[in-house]
């Protein structure tokens, strides 16, 4: 859709991800935040197919989804010291199928909610690194 984001974006019409896409296949896109919407491995999984949330997913896409979300628990854990890791799926700016993923670690205070709501960030280059190592984590 020529209106949304993330269709634009997985057009190349809109700014590439820091250290671009770390996993890409028929139904999923999955980036690296921008450093300045979070800390260190927050990562954006984005569908391909324009549709608003999982009511709306073919059994195709569903499946893919829990399959993926397990590798990549996994790479953010080993790549990020995450002691929890959140996921956080709204569709509230952008109205395409979207999750948060926001990894915790152990040092960090704040919990749950808390932590979601705290201002952190990171630098773009270090989103872009690790970026790479969780590419090369997921083949």
């Amino acid at each position: 859709m020529e209106d949304c984001f993330l269709c634009r974006k997985h057009n190349g019409q809109e700014s590439a991800p820091p250290g671009g896409y770390i996993y890409e296949d028929e139904h999923w896109m999955i980036c690296h935040a921008p450093g300045k919407l979070g800390p260190l491995g927050t990562l954006f999984i984005e569908s391909r197919r324009h549709f608003l949330d999982y009511s709306e997913m073919t059994p195709e896409e569903s499946t893919s989804l829990g399959n993926i979300l397990k590798k990549m628990y996994s790479a953010l854990r080993l790549h990020t010291g995450a002691e929890r890791i959140y996921q956080v799926t709204l569709m509230e700016g952008v109205p395409h199928f979207h999750s948060w993923l926001v990894p915790r670690r152990k040092e960090d205070t704040e919990r749950g909610m808390k932590f979601l709501v705290r201002d952190d960030s990171c630098s773009d280059e270090e989103a872009s690194i690790l970026a790479g190592k969780l590419r090369k984590a997921m083949k």
